[in-house]
C-alpha cells in the first residue's frame, strides 16, 4: 500500500485460487486485485463470490487445452452480466491456432456491448491477437505482459487498448507504451514477474517513478488514474464493487 495517498495497491492481472479463504485475502492487505480465471468452470465457480479486495474475471485462457475444448460461446453470454472483467483470453504460441481464434473472435463479439474491461494475453502470436482486436474493438480491452514490436506497439496503441505491465518486461518495452494507459500487474505466480504474491507492486511502480520521472506517489496515483479512464469509457465502473467504484472516482 501507499499510505502516503492513501490508494490500495493495485494489480491489474493475477492468478489467485477460485476458492481462496477469507484468511488467505487477509494477507494481502490493503490492495485491489483484478483476478483472472482459466476456464469457464472456474468463472461459474466464482462469480457469486464477493470478495472486498478481489475484482474476478471470466476468462478462457488459451494455454490451457481444457478450457478450450470446453469453451461454449452460449455460456460465455450466460456468464458475462456477472462479471465487470473478462480474462484471462487470447492467443498463445503453445496452443493450436484456429480454435483459439475463434474463441477469441467470439469474446470479443460477446463483450461488444458489455461494460468490461477484458484482460488479453498475446505471448508469440502478437499480429494475430492484433488482427482479432482491430476487427472487434472494445474500449475496456488491456494487452497484459504485452511483447509485441516496435511496429505491433503502434498497431496496438492505435486500437485504443491500455497495457498492463509487470517487472519482467524491459524498460524499453515499458517507455514504447502510451504512459496514460498503462496499469501494473503481477500475473502472480508467473516466477519471472518477480512478485511475491498478488499486489505485490511496490518495486515496479518505483521502477515506473524512475522510467517517468516522477515520485513513486506521483506513478501510483497515476496507474489509478488510468485505471479509471478506462472503467469510465468502457462503462466497467457500473460493475465494480461499490467499494472499488468510490477509490475509482476519488483519484
Amino acid at each position: 500500500m501507499n499510505s502516503r495517498i492513501g490508494l490500495p495497491a493495485l494489480d491489474c492481472h493475477a492468478h489467485v485460487a477460485p476458492d481462496v479463504t477469507t484468511a488467505q485475502l487477509q494477507t494481502l492487505g490493503n490492495s485491489h486485485i483484478f483476478a483472472v480465471t482459466r476456464s469457464l468452470d472456474e468463472a461459474a465457480y466464482v462469480a457469486a463470490r464477493r470478495d472486498p479486495n478481489l475484482t474476478w474475471g471470466i476468462g478462457v485462457h488459451p494455454a490451457v487445452a481444457e478450457a478450450q475444448s470446453a469453451f461454449s460461446a452460449d455460456d460465455f453470454r450466460t456468464l458475462i452480466g456477472k462479471f465487470a472483467l473478462v480474462g484471462e483470453v487470447g492467443l498463445d504460441r503453445r496452443a493450436g491456432g484456429h480454435r483459439q481464434v475463434q474463441i477469441l473472435t467470439d469474446v470479443m463479439k460477446a463483450c461488444c456491448d458489455e461494460p468490461v474491461l477484458i484482460s488479453v494475453h498475446s505471448a508469440g502470436r502478437v499480429s494475430q491477437t492484433l488482427d482479432v482486436l482491430e476487427a472487434n474493438p472494445h474500449f475496456g480491452t488491456i494487452l497484459h505482459w504485452f511483447l509485441g514490436s516496435a511496429d505491433e506497439c503502434k498497431r496496438a496503441s492505435e486500437t485504443g487498448a491500455y497495457f498492463s505491465v509487470n517487472a519482467a518486461m524491459s524498460d524499453e518495452t515499458i517507455m514504447s507504451l502510451p504512459l496514460d494507459r498503462i496499469l501494473p500487474e503481477t500475473d502472480f505466480p508467473a516466477k519471472k514477474a518477480r512478485a511475491t504474491k498478488p499486489g505485490d507492486t511496490t518495486a515496479l511502480e518505483a521502477r515506473l517513478a524512475t522510467l517517468w520521472k516522477v515520485t513513486s506517489e506521483v506513478a501510483h496515483q497515476r496507474l489509478w488514474r488510468n485505471l479509471r479512464q478506462i472503467a469510465m469509457k468502457s462503462g466497467a465502473i457500473e460493475r465494480f464493487s461499490e467499494c472499488l467504484a468510490d477509490i475509482v472516482l476519488s483519484v
